[in-house]
């Protein structure tokens, strides 16, 4: 999903990265539900445990930075990352 702009390239005005490309690819973080570019996001991985299956996630650096997406459903999931 494409994204207007990215809220952490806003934040470092001299290091904005943010192309039409990476906006291209960016996506609204489940987390914070920020815009970030793809430059900005992280894959984050969890196992379900009521079935054990292994899933995974673009959130935002600053979220995988804080460890807030640990707090993210953690009644039904187990981190990996």
């Amino acid at each position: 999903m494409a994204v207007k702009y990215c809220y952490i390239c806003n934040q470092e005005p001299e290091d904005r990265r943010s192309d039409a490309a990476s906006l291209a690819e960016g996506d609204y973080c489940p987390i914070c539900n920020q815009p970030a570019c793809r430059r900005h996001l992280s894959m984050v991985r969890w196992r379900w445990r009521d079935t054990g299956e292994l899933d995974a996630a673009l959130v935002c650096k600053e979220c995988v930075r804080t460890y807030a997406h640990r707090s993210w459903d953690v009644f039904r999931r187990d981190w990996i990352t």
